[in-house]
């Protein structure tokens, strides 16, 4: 699916109260990075779900 590059969005959510933040991405650049910190470093990095165009990660 081709999304626009106003589509193509990162939101990141973070909160005192918590150890880690979430990042929800639609960008592509943005997924192939995160996924090589998933590979890399997977006991910081979280992968933690997906869908067809999106991808959303735990990470501190």
């Amino acid at each position: 699916m081709k999304l626009s590059p106003y589509e193509q969005e990162t939101i990141v959510s973070y909160n005192a109260g918590e150890q880690a933040a979430t990042l929800c991405t639609r960008d592509k650049a943005v997924m192939r990075k995160l996924d090589t910190f998933v590979a890399d470093y997977p006991d910081i990095y979280r992968l933690t779900e997906q869908d067809k165009v999106s991808k959303i990660y735990s990470l501190p």
